[in-house]
């Protein structure tokens, strides 16, 4: 008991000079953030956005005539992956946009990829173990105002589709 009663003292005496001398703060260093998986822009802005998210088929960001607006491209419509409309991006037939300005930090093409890669994962080779929303949430109506694909249907019909996404998360 006496022990404790020091030991207990001791702390105390202890903390208080630490505090007088003014070494009671302590630098915790940086912020600590969980990273994120950094996925290609290039492909995004050349595969995806045309391939995917804006394809005929998909209608991600505009949506067809029986959503009534109320897609992507209305960012109080959906909770989750708001994109903002922009003029496609020239990539000249290749996999890198002509003109890095028209992607450049605070563009809306920038804003799309930012906002598509949170709902991206890596581990989305096939459609049975990807884990990505971006290609999950469209194919049922649970979670998704609209079945954009069936992927179990597509994978003969049109599997450009899942392709893209299943490409995107192979892409260094």
């Amino acid at each position: 008991m006496r022990l404790a009663v020091r030991w207990a003292c001791g702390t105390i005496v202890t903390a208080l000079a630490a505090s007088v001398w003014g070494c009671t703060t302590i630098d915790p260093g940086p912020p600590f953030r969980v990273p994120l998986s950094v996925f290609n822009e290039n492909f995004f802005y050349c595969h995806v956005e045309p391939e995917y998210l804006f394809a005929p088929q998909a209608s991600c960001g505009s949506g067809q005539a029986s959503d009534n607006g109320n897609c992507h491209f209305n960012s109080s419509a959906v909770s989750g992956m708001a994109l903002l409309n922009h003029p496609p991006i020239d990539c000249g037939g290749g996999d890198a946009p002509v003109d890095k300005s028209t992607v450049a930090q605070g563009s809306p093409a920038q804003a799309n990829f930012t906002a598509a890669s949170l709902e991206m994962s890596r581990n989305c080779t096939d459609y049975p173990s990807c884990q990505a929303a971006i290609l999950k949430r469209p194919t049922t109506t649970n979670g998704h105002p609209r079945q954009i694909f069936d992927p179990v249907a597509d994978q003969t019909a049109t599997p450009s589709l899942q392709q893209v996404i299943y490409k995107w998360a192979a892409t260094p």
